[in-house]
C-alpha cells in the first residue's frame, strides 16, 4: 500500500480497540500513537491521551504502533521499493557519501516450552548513510571531521544477507551511484566484513578508530594493572595506531604478549580471561584488519576515521527497546525499530507519509 493510500485508508486492524467515534480516528491521530508507542512503552503512551480527551488502551497503541512500522518497512524496504531506489537518487552528487553499519542486542519474548539457548537475546542490526562534505586540516593543523549535510538511518531484526540489500537500497537513495566518493565506516563485527565485499566491492572500508582504540586500552588494562602506567601505554599505543604505524604498534605489543605466552596457534590453547589471551586475541585482530587501519591517509582525503553516527543510533533505538523485563515479538521488535530509524532520518520521510498538520492561526 502506498503512502498516500495508507494515509487515507480506515485502520481496521485496530477497530475494535478504539473507544471513541470511527470518524476520529484520523491519520494524525494514527501518527501521534505510534510516534508515542516508539517513544515510550505503549502504557506510559496513555495518559498524554488521556489528558487530550482521548482514551485509548495500551494495547489499542500497541497495535497501531506495530501496524504502523510493518507498513513502513514494506514502504521503504519491500521489493518495489528496492527496484526504484536508484530512481530516488537527488540529481546533485554528494562530494562524499558515508555508510556506516553497526548493530545492537534486544531481548525477544520466548514461547512457552521453546527452549533458547540464546535466552532471546537477538541482534538488531543498524544502518546509515550520510550525504557530508569532506574532512578538511584548519590553519592550526587540526582535523576537522567531514561535515555531514543528511544522514538516514534503517534498522532490521532480519539476517545480515537481508540487511545488505537494504542498506544498499538506502545508499543508492541518497546518490551511491553519482557520488564524488564512498566510504564504509564500522567495526568488524555484526557480519559486515562480508556485506562490504558483497554489496560494495568497490567502496574502501574504514575500521572504526574508536572500537579498535578499545581494544588497546583493553590491552594495557591486561599488561599493567597499575593506572598511571596502563594510561601512558593506552596513549601510546593509541598514538602509533592514529600515526598509521601499526606495524610498529604490533611489534610492540607481541613483545609484551610474548614475555606471557608465546605466539599460539589457537587462541583456544590459552586460558580464558588470562592476559595472554587478552593480548593476543587483539594482536590477531589488528593483524587480520590492519589494511583498513590507514588513519592518516583517510585524514588527507578528508574521511571520518569513526562510526559515531551509527552508535548513536543505536543507543536510540537501545533506549526504548532495551530494559529490565522487555521482551518483544519479532515482528513487534522489527515495526518499532523501523519508526525509531525513520523518524531520525534528514528527509523528513516520517512526517511526508502523513497529511500535513493543521496549524493554528
Amino acid at each position: 500500500m502506498g503512502t498516500a493510500a495508507f494515509a487515507n485508508a480506515d485502520f481496521s486492524p485496530a477497530d475494535d480497540y478504539f473507544p471513541f467515534p470511527k470518524d476520529t480516528r484520523s491519520a494524525r491521530l494514527r501518527q501521534a500513537i505510534s510516534e508515542l508507542g516508539s517513544d515510550c512503552e505503549f502504557r506510559d503512551g496513555v495518559a498524554p491521551l488521556k489528558t487530550l480527551g482521548i482514551p485509548v488502551a495500551f494495547k489499542t497503541i500497541q497495535r497501531v504502533s506495530e501496524a504502523t512500522g510493518t507498513t513502513l518497512v514494506e514502504e521503504l524496504h519491500g521489493a518495489a521499493a528496492s527496484v526504484a531506489s536508484c530512481d530516488e537518487s537527488p540529481d546533485n552528487p554528494p562530494e562524499l557519501l558515508v555508510i556506516q553499519g553497526d548493530g545492537m542486542r534486544l531481548r525477544k519474548r520466548i514461547e512457552p516450552g521453546v527452549s533458547d539457548k540464546s535466552d532471546g537475546w537477538t541482534e538488531c542490526k543498524v544502518g546509515l548513510v550520510a550525504r557530508c562534505l569532506k574532512g578538511r586540516y584548519d590553519s592550526n593543523g587540526a582535523y576537522q571531521q567531514p561535515q555531514t549535510l543528511l544522514q538516514t538511518s534503517l534498522a532490521t531484526l532480519d539476517d545480515v544477507h537481508l540487511f545488505g540489500p537494504r542498506l544498499k537500497a538506502e545508499a543508492e537513495r541518497k546518490g551511491l551511484q553519482r557520488a564524488c566518493e564512498v566510504v564504509l565506516v564500522s567495526d568488524a563485527g555484526h557480519g559486515l566484513p562480508g556485506l562490504w565485499r558483497e554489496h560494495f566491492p568497490d567502496c574502501e572500508w574504514v575500521l572504526d578508530f574508536a572500537h579498535t582504540a578499545g581494544r588497546l586500552s583493553a590491552c594495557a588494562a591486561a599488561i599493567y594493572a597499575q593506572e598511571k602506567r596502563r594510561r601512558k601505554l593506552f596513549h601510546r599505543l593509541k598514538g602509533l595506531l592514529y600515526a598509521g604505524k601499526v606495524e610498529q604498534l604490533l611489534n610492540e605489543l607481541s613483545a609484551f604478549a610474548k614475555v606471557l605466552k608465546r605466539r599460539p596457534e589457537s587462541l583456544s590453547n590459552l586460558p580464558e580471561e588470562s592476559a595472554a589471551r587478552i593480548l593476543w586475541t587483539h594482536i590477531f585482530y589488528i593483524e587480520t584488519y590492519r589494511e583498513h587501519m590507514d588513519y592518516p591517509r583517510y585524514r588527507l582525503r578528508g574521511w571520518p576515521i569513526a562510526s559515531g553516527h551509527v552508535e548513536a543510533a543505536c543507543k536510540r533505538i537501545g533506549n526504548r527497546m532495551k530494559g529490565a523485563n522487555k521482551r518483544w515479538t519479532s515482528d513487534g521488535a522489527e515495526a518499532i525499530a523501523a519508526i525509531i530509524a525513520a523518524r531520525a532520518c534528514g528527509d523528513g520521510r516520517w512526517d511526508k507519509r502523513w497529511p500535513t498538520p493543521i496549524l493554528a492561526a
